[in-house]
């Protein structure tokens, strides 16, 4: 007889299957199956960053259990039970703590070649997060912090917070209506495209977010229209020769509204696309170079060529239609396109490409073009020791610079799950930034060392 997965006869997985998407609850199921969703569903859950699973959805989550159980699945989203620690149950609600330590060397601090600075610092990373476990709705939190010092260079000490809220409100078996606010107080990182150079100091800003979305999933025809505000405030900061840089320009508020869409034209087969209208305002300098007006269009495929490959591509053109006299407008195209492939139950490789604006601006202002492309792999070595590595290329053209700059990253890294509790990491990344400036010219190597520890 011929045996499938795990060496079980066909029929046996199937039926295996069948049984435990019986015994599931739909939530518990959609949970399992939040990062195996086929590629048909057009990742909905990334719209803006909404909840918008319907109840629809996670019922073909729950038929999906049966594919998972052939194998494909990613490395990244198999179900090791050994490493989900079960948290402190409150009533209807779990909350998750954790506690995670990063040691790293690197041998450019400052992101710069012409000032090349080598130090080891210590990243404390406590948070906590709460789950619902509701049967319908979804109400989530969580808090995160970060404290960054470094041995050699203290004036480069910073504290980051973050605080999330998101909830889903299940109207019936197809309609969600869905929010997320999110606010933090942030550092912006020095290899960030948009990082302005002349600045001596870790760059503070004060980010806040919220959204609102509508999903409706009936038969083949399913979506998202949601809207967006969010609101970056950059503080002040010193420049490389001691005198005040004020950051008032990189001040913006964004507001956009969004419609996602996908038609099932059969099974694993879908055809998606997005409508997005952006409107931008420099809220701390009236003279800025970034007010606009704009939209984004794309229109594509998601589908499977088979169990193991899963594609989407998309395709369209964006438009940023300039306030100030004299400012050149903005026409591109613009390109979503990833891929995974399955091979085996311990190995998966991604692919992507894209195209997009960056409406906060690059780091003189105006706004910043990305154009790059990225392969990782994950592997199992073991069932509790996890390879991954990848590299990617970038290239990042702004209004404001002369020429665009060239960005390389490639990186190399183990994760291995102790205990249940107890999770360790290993990993090496070098970066290298190509520019006309030669204070933006960088060749950075980091090795990071860390270890967490979640309840």
């Amino acid at each position: 007889m011929r045996r499938d997965w795990k060496g079980l006869p066909p029929d046996a997985v199937r039926r295996s299957g069948r049984k435990l998407a019986r015994r599931l609850p739909v939530w518990a199921a959609a949970l399992a199956c939040a990062t195996q969703a086929r590629a048909g569903s057009l990742d909905l859950d990334g719209t803006d960053g909404l909840n918008t699973s319907t109840i629809a959805r996670r019922e073909r989550d729950v038929e999906w259990l049966e594919h998972k159980l052939l194998g494909a699945e990613t490395v990244a989203g198999q179900n090791r039970s050994f490493a989900k620690p079960e948290g402190l149950r409150a009533g209807n609600f779990i909350i998750a703590p954790e506690a995670g330590a990063l040691v790293i060397f690197d041998d450019n601090i400052f992101s710069t070649d012409a000032e090349k600075v080598s130090d080891i610092r210590t990243e404390l990373l406590p948070s906590v997060k709460v789950r619902s476990q509701l049967p319908r709705h979804v109400l989530d939190m969580s808090l995160d912090g970060r404290m960054v010092n470094f041995v050699d260079n203290p004036d480069q000490d910073f504290s980051n917070v973050k605080g999330r809220v998101e909830g889903a409100l299940h109207f019936d078996h197809a309609h969600t209506l869905s929010a997320t606010v999110i606010s933090s107080l942030d550092h912006e990182e020095r290899n960030s495209p948009s990082y302005p150079f002349a600045a001596r100091d870790p760059v503070e800003v004060f980010y806040n977010k919220a959204a609102v979305g509508i999903t409706r999933d009936v038969g083949r025809l399913y979506g998202t229209i949601s809207a967006t505000a969010e609101d970056k405030n950059f503080f002040d900061n010193t420049s490389l020769d001691g005198q005040p840089l004020d950051l008032d320009g990189r001040d913006t508020r964004l507001y956009a509204t969004q419609l996602r869409a996908g038609y099932r034209i059969s099974p694993g087969f879908d055809l998606v696309g997005k409508v997005r209208g952006i409107k931008t305002l420099n809220t701390g300098d009236e003279t800025s170079d970034l007010d606009s007006l704009g939209w984004e269009a794309l229109a594509g495929l998601a589908f499977e060529t088979n169990p193991l490959w899963r594609w989407r591509i998309l395709g369209g053109f964006g438009v940023r239609d300039y306030e100030k006299a004299g400012q050149e407008n903005l026409n591109t195209s613009l390109l979503e396109a990833d891929v995974a492939w399955l091979p085996t139950q311990r190995l998966t490789i991604y692919a992507t490409l894209m195209r997009r604006i960056d409406d906060t601006g690059g780091p003189d202002g105006g706004t910043l073009i990305e154009t790059g492309g990225s392969v990782r792999a994950d592997y199992e070595i073991y069932h509790n020791l996890l390879l991954n590595a990848g590299v990617t290329y970038r290239i990042d053209d702004s209004s404001a610079m002369p020429n665009p700059e060239t960005y390389y990253s490639g990186h190399i890294g183990l994760e291995y799950y102790l205990t249940k509790n107890w999770l360790f990491t290993f990993t090496y990344q070098h970066d290298v930034r190509e520019s006309d400036s030669d204070s933006r010219d960088m060749s950075r190597n980091r090795f990071m060392v860390g270890a967490k520890l979640r309840f």
